[in-house]
């Protein structure tokens, strides 16, 4: 789905935020003048998490820098952050009005994030698009040919939402998918692959657009408060290389090793890993 014709068609965002002239380099004679120190580089998170129902995706969208735009394809997963300010909300449910989204974004909107929740919600309305666009029905079999139009469009929509990281940090949240080895897209494994729920050509494409990929899971422990044991629950983040989860993260080699799980992460936690700062530790006052 490349970006080849301004959409004609209903408007999807209403009046909240008003656009923005979209930032434009300086006007120069020749590419040599863009020539900067890689340290001077300014560049926002784009990133993709996934994982199980009920572990904290939706909530660590919404610790990324507002004023932010939640783009819910129908996933209506956003009762945990309604209490939350700074954070719009808009529910697409056609192709077209994702068409006319991805514009309004590239002319320039005044959010500092945006949140696509979900991309496995995504590819369904693709499907609906692709049989729309060859007269089918809802019901009627999606061919050999349609997964490969499938494809192509949900690549497409990925590099385009990619290209907006110059204008805005970029969060695609999407469902867990276990690959277990003998199934008819992991016959060549002997191990279970673990990454976001999308078709396993769209899954790679989509894994290599990012700059990191996190896991969220909810990690169990026990401790004893006074004589009895309680239960307490963290929400946590695989972030580092793992045999089986899908996990990335772009950093400089001298920031050393990178953990296996964050407890409780947000935007801010991945960026420091990503600059290689390290997270402030609470002193501890000792008994005199």
């Amino acid at each position: 789905m490349a970006l080849k014709k301004r959409p004609t068609k209903k408007k999807v965002l209403g009046k909240k935020r008003v656009k923005k002239k979209a930032s434009k380099p300086a006007p120069t004679t020749s590419i040599l003048d863009k020539i900067k120190p890689v340290s001077e580089l300014e560049t926002n998170l784009n990133m993709l998490v996934y994982g199980r129902s009920g572990t904290g995706k939706t909530h660590f969208g919404s610790t990324f820098p507002r004023p932010s735009l939640f783009i819910d394809t129908n996933e209506r997963g956003t009762e945990t952050i309604a209490q939350e300010e700074s954070i719009d909300v808009v529910r697409v449910t056609d192709w077209q009005e994702i068409d006319e989204l991805l514009w309004a974004l590239k002319d320039g909107m005044e959010y500092e994030s945006i949140i696509i929740d979900q991309v496995t919600n995504l590819q369904d309305i693709g499907m609906h698009e692709v049989l729309r666009k060859q007269r089918k029905g809802r019901d009627e079999t999606f061919s050999q040919r349609n997964w490969g139009q499938l494809s192509g469009m949900l690549k497409q929509f990925i590099s385009d939402f990619r290209d907006l990281s110059d204008q805005y940090n970029l969060l695609m949240i999407a469902h867990e998918r276990i690959d277990e080895p003998g199934d008819e897209d992991a016959e060549e494994r002997i191990e279970p692959n673990i990454g976001a729920r999308v078709m396993p050509s769209v899954g790679t494409f989509l894994d290599g657009a990012v700059d990191a990929i996190g896991c969220t899971f909810i990690k169990e422990r026990w401790e004893t408060e006074g004589r009895e044991e309680v239960r307490h629950v963290d929400y946590c983040m695989r972030i580092g290389p793992h045999a089986y989860y899908s996990t990335k993260i772009r950093r400089p080699v001298s920031a050393g090793p990178i953990p296996e799980l964050i407890v409780n992460p947000t935007y801010q936690k991945i960026k420091d890993l990503i600059t290689g700062k390290k997270p402030k530790r609470k002193k501890v006052r000792r008994k005199a």
